[in-house]
């Protein structure tokens, strides 16, 4: 994925966590790893929607084609 690229939030399958922004659409903004972040760790973005940015690995990520 990159910046600008329209996406929809998932439900990861590798994490138990359900965001509850599920089936939401926003647009890539940055990509934005956090300082707490590993290396290994798959891409993190900040991603706008509803006026609001939001920070999201890849895997809750779909892009919208």
């Amino acid at each position: 994925m990159k910046v600008g690229d329209l996406v929809k939030i998932v439900q990861s399958e590798s994490d138990r966590l359900m965001s509850p922004f599920v089936g939401q659409i926003g647009v890539i903004i940055k990509e934005a790893p956090p300082p707490w972040a590993d290396k290994d760790q798959e891409d993190w973005y900040n991603v706008f929607m509803r006026k609001r940015i939001h920070l999201f690995r890849t895997d809750y990520l779909e892009r919208v084609k």
